[in-house]
C-alpha cells in the first residue's frame, strides 16, 4: 500500500513512501517536492551511499523501506524569517545553501518497545558532501539551533510558525558531530512535534526525523544511530 500525505504539517508534505503506516508528522520539515528518481541513482557514488544506509539486518526490530524517489525525502526550498534559522529548514530541502553531492534514504520503523504506541517512525536521509562541507553543515545547524528558538515560513500565501529546541541525544552522541533537536508546530499540539537527529562522519551525514505512533515524546534508539555511524565510517574507509 502506498501512503499519500493528506495533511500538510509545518512546511508541507512529501510524496508517498511504499509502507502501510506513516504518521503525518513526518512531513514536518519539508515542503512538497517535485521530480522523480534521482538522475545520479546509477552512479558509483550513489550506489556506495545506498549500501551504507542502515537495513533491517543491522539492528533488531527494524523495518527499513528504501526511498525510490528524491521527492519522498526532501522538499522545495523554504525561506525562513529570521534568516539565521535557514540551516534548520535547509536540512530537509532539495536546494540547501550548502549543497549535497549525492543523497539517498529510507523510512525506518522501530518496534523494539513493548508498548505499540511507542513505535517510532523515522525518515532518514544519508548524504555525502565535497571535502569539508559536511562539517560546515553541522556547524551552521548547531549555531542556528542555539540562536533560533522559533522561525516563520510562508508558503502559498500562508505563514506558519515553528519552534526549535535543542534536546539531549538518547544514549549519548555518535560520529564526529551530532545535533539533536525538536521542531514543533504549536498549532498542532502533540501531533506537531518531530525529533531531528543529524550525525556527521567525515564528509557524510545521516539525518533522522522521528515521531512516535502515539504522538508522545519520541526518541531515536541509540543502537540505530550507532550502527548507521559504523556503516558510514566503514564506507569512508573503503574510499
Amino acid at each position: 500500500m502506498r501512503i499519500r500525505a493528506r495533511r500538510r504539517l509545518l512546511t508541507g508534505s512529501r510524496r508517498a513512501l511504499p509502507i502501510a503506516a506513516l504518521v503525518p508528522a513526518l512531513a514536518l520539515t519539508a515542503a512538497c517536492g517535485g521530480g522523480g528518481k534521482s538522475k545520479d541513482s546509477g552512479s558509483a557514488a550513489s550506489q556506495k551511499l545506498t549500501r551504507s544506509v542502515i537495513t533491517a539486518k543491522d539492528v533488531d526490530h527494524l523495518t527499513v523501506v528504501p526511498a525510490t524517489a528524491k521527492s519522498q525525502l526532501l522538499g522545495a526550498k523554504q525561506a525562513t524569517d529570521p534568516a539565521a534559522c535557514q540551516p534548520v529548514a535547509d536540512q530537509w530541502s532539495l536546494q540547501p545553501k550548502l549543497a549535497r553531492s549525492v543523497y539517498t534514504g529510507a523510512l525506518v520503523t522501530d518496534t523494539s518497545a513493548k508498548d505499540k504506541g511507542a513505535k517510532t517512525i523515522s525518515l532518514e536521509v544519508v548524504a555525502s558532501y565535497p571535502a569539508g562541507r559536511a562539517k560546515q553543515v553541522l556547524d551552521q545547524l548547531s549555531a542556528a539551533i542555539a540562536h533560533c528558538p522559533s522561525y516563520k515560513v510562508t508558503r502559498s500565501g500562508r505563514t506558519s510558525t515553528f519552534t526549535v529546541k535543542s534536546v539531549a541525544a538518547t544514549g549519548g552522541t555518535f560520529g564526529d558531530q551530532q545535533v539533536t533537536y525538536t521542531v514543533t508546530d504549536p498549532a498542532l499540539g502533540a501531533s506537531g512535534v518531530a525529533l531531528v537527529t543529524v550525525v556527521r562522519v567525515g564528509d557524510s551525514t545521516a539525518a533522522f526525523e522521528t515521531v512516535r505512533a502515539d504522538h508522545k515524546t519520541a526518541s531515536l534508539r541509540a543502537a540505530i544511530t550507532s550502527k548507521q555511524v559504523d556503516k558510514l565510517r566503514a564506507a569512508a574507509a573503503k574510499s
